[in-house]
């Protein structure tokens, strides 16, 4: 398994707007495809802001198979439906062993 860990920077205010939109949008969408496993949002209790997003893929070549236009397509999607862009702070990925 491999596990996509994004980073965000979100106002509080905004949070639960960002995580239900993101469930709808982005998690529907990535659903669609083989290997996708699941998501978890996480809150840093020293900064509120700061959120990660922690997606679960089957294996990094599923994960790498999703089609750019398809991520493309679900960002515009997203930034539409939020009314602005929160961009990626940060992108790690683990290998589960």
């Amino acid at each position: 398994m491999v596990i996509e860990w994004l980073q965000f920077r979100v106002p509080v205010a905004d949070q639960a707007r960002y995580i239900a939109t993101d469930e709808a949008i982005w998690s529907a969408a990535l659903a669609q495809n083989d290997g996708y496993l699941g998501k978890e949002v996480w809150c840093r209790h020293d900064d509120p802001q700061a959120l990660n997003l922690v997606i679960r893929w089957a294996s990094r070549a599923a994960w790498k198979a999703v089609p750019q236009d398809l991520l493309a397509a679900t960002d515009a999607a997203f930034v539409a439906a939020m009314g602005q862009s929160y961009p990626v702070l940060g992108c790690v990925d683990y290998e589960v062993l």
